[in-house]
This record gives C-alpha cells, sequence and structure tokens, in this order.
C-alpha cells in the first residue's frame, strides 16, 4: 500500500501523518483529507485526468525517500536534520555511529549518546527556527514559527533562549547591549514604554555624576570664560556651581547611592532584558493572533509589521538622550543659582 505520510493534501496544501483519514480519486489516485474531498466535491487534480497518468506513479520515487521519523517530512539525501521540525535524521546517527567504530573509543560512544539525548535543544543554523518544531507551543496559542515572526532578525539568538526560559523557567540570560544602552536596547526591539523607563533611571542615577563631571569641566578658566561668552545668562550660575562644595556629606550620600544603583541597574537590564523582550513578545504575539482571528488578516504578516526592529524609534532614543542631558546639565545650573 502507498504511504501517504508527508505528502501534501491538494486541496488545502497541509502533509499528511499516520493518524490522518485520507481518501483516493479512484480515477487518478490523488489522495485527500477525508474533509477536503467533502469540501471540493471532486477531484481537482485536473492536470492528471487530462494526461491520463497516475499520481502513485508519479510520486512512487518521492514516497522511496527517506522520511521523518517525527512528522513525515520527506528528506533530502545526505541530511542532518528534518527542516520541519528540526528531528535529527537517520543519517545524522549513522554518521555519529560510523565515526565512532572508526574511533573504537568508548568516550566517542558515551559522547554520541549523550548527544542523542540533547537533540531537542541543538540548534540547526541553517534554518530561522533553528531546527525547531514550527507548532511548539510557547503559550496557549503562540507557536515557534510565530515568535520566529515576531523576532524577526537574530532567531538564532533569541529562539533557544525563549525556549529555555519556557522549558526550563529560566529568567537569566545575558545580553551585552542592554548591559550597556538598554534604553537604545529596547527601542531598537519596538518597546517604547520600557525604553523611556529605562532613559528615565539612567538619567536621575547619573545625576550626581552629571554635576562632578561640569563642575570638573568648568574649574578650568579658559572653558568657564567660552561658556560665560556664549551663554551669559548662565554665566551666573556656572561661577556658583564652582564656587559650590559640592564634595560635601549629603551630594557625597546621593552620591554613593546612585553609584550603587548604577551598577545594579548595570547587572539587572544585562540580565533580565532577554526575559523582558520574550515576555513583550509572547504577550504581543497572542494579541495579534487573536486580533487577526477576528478579522480574518494574515496572521504571519501582522506579526512581522509589530515585531522586528525599528531603526526609526533607535534614532528617536538616540536624540531623547541627548535632550535628557541637555535638561539634567540646566537642573544642575538652577540648582546651584542664588
Amino acid at each position: 500500500m502507498f504511504d501517504y505520510t508527508g505528502c501534501e493534501c491538494r486541496s488545502c496544501g497541509k502533509k499528511f501523518t499516520s493518524e490522518d483519514d485520507i481518501v483516493v480519486c479512484p480515477e487518478c489516485g490523488t489522495p485527500y483529507h477525508r474533509e477536503c474531498w467533502k469540501k471540493e466535491g471532486k477531484c481537482i487534480n485536473t492536470e492528471l485526468h487530462e494526461s491520463k497518468k497516475s499520481w502513485q506513479e508519479i510520486n512512487r520515487e518521492d514516497n522511496s525517500a527517506a522520511k521523518c521519523k517525527k512528522c513525515g517530512n520527506t528528506l533530502k539525501d545526505e541530511q542532518f536534520f528534518c527542516d520541519k521540525c528540526g528531528t535529527p535524521t537517520d543519517f545524522f546517527f549513522s554518521q555519529n555511529q560510523s565515526r565512532s567504530e572508526q574511533s573504537g573509543d568508548p568516550a566517542m560512544d558515551a559522547a554520541e549518546q549523550k548527544m542523542e539525548n540533547i537533540y531537542p535543544y541543538m540548534i540547526n543554523f541553517s534554518d530561522p527556527l533553528c531546527g525547531f518544531n514550527p507548532e511548539e507551543k510557547f503559550g496557549d496559542s503562540v507557536t515557534v514559527k510565530d515568535m520566529g515572526d515576531f523576532v524577526g532578525s537574530n532567531t538564532h539568538y533569541y529562539l533557544p533562549k525563549f525556549r529555555n526560559m519556557k522549558n526550563l523557567n529560566l529568567k537569566l540570560s545575558l545580553n551585552f547591549p542592554a548591559m550597556f544602552f538598554p534604553d537604545l536596547y529596547f527601542a531598537y526591539r519596538k518597546m517604547p514604554v520600557a525604553a523611556a523607563l529605562a532613559l528615565i533611571f539612567k538619567t536621575i542615577v547619573g545625576f550626581p555624576a552629571m554635576a562632578e563631571s561640569m563642575r570638573t569641566i568648568f574649574m578650568d578658566d579658559a572653558y568657564r570664560t567660552l561658556y560665560s561668552q556664549l551663554f551669559p545668562y548662565i554665566a551666573e550660575s556656572i561661577e556658583n556651581l564652582v564656587a559650590t562644595n559640592i564634595m560635601s556629606g549629603a551630594f557625597l550620600t546621593v552620591s554613593g547611592i546612585t553609584n550603587i544603583l548604577h551598577f545594579v541597574g548595570v547587572f539587572f537590564f544585562a540580565g533580565f532584558s532577554n526575559y523582558f523582550y520574550y515576555r513583550h513578545a509572547l504577550g504581543k504575539a497572542s494579541e495579534i493572533k487573536k486580533r487577526a482571528a477576528e478579522t480574518g488578516r494574515n496572521v504571519s504578516f501582522e506579526l512581522k509589521q509589530s515585531g522586528g526592529t525599528s531603526f526609526a524609534l533607535l534614532i528617536l532614543f538616540v536624540v531623547l538622550m541627548f535632550v535628557m542631558e541637555i535638561i539634567s546639565m540646566g537642573a544642575v545650573l538652577w540648582l546651584v543659582k542664588p
């Protein structure tokens, strides 16, 4: 009997699994899901009817090809991973077995067995979804494919981390861009609220350092004269700042507290920004899928439009960084005015 597992239904385009109820056209043998056959009411493979050929005859070569044991997907020769669900193929394990037999090293046997056991967490870099099963669920309705569509770029970095967060309940992972520029990182990943909060936090904890650096700069006569000539309306405030002993007890206490908060913030953003992005992506994807189901819009398109990255938002927050620095400088001069 012909094995239809992994072949596509002509009507809906979905691949057959071993559990599907399949019927075939009595004239050409084209297979359909029973519901698809009822919906169509007839065989729609008109090309075969016109050519008087058999579907089984045309697809016999594909049927003899190796198939994924997990999802039934047809595999290419010498393919290491299934390009649909990411499961290692028989060829993958046969190559490992061959190397093990050639080496005669028991340690290699143990290593190969360990690799086989951990294959669900291996990354296939030739696949944007890392070789993971596209239908694997992250939430009630959000799949790996949905998360891949939403993340857009750099899925090889994010999807494995997201799976660990889901499967192992991990929240901590290192993110270097967020360590140094959390506001710009969140802005680039289309999280403006988180970006604004990070920018406000950086501005507040950096205020004492801003005051110290301004006083140090204006202690130089050349800089003080230059700024006084360019901005005569702040000349008196500059003189007051230079004359003020900001290295006093109260200021040192505040400065010490903000320095501690600065380092806490650095490690906090470095360690938890990926988790914040995961929760953001999961929530937005779920919301988009629900809205798309109600309106009939294309889910994948909507996810890609709402997710991904935003260079425009990144530039906006770069500008806001400079605006906040100017505001901080003005606040320092306002606090020392007579």
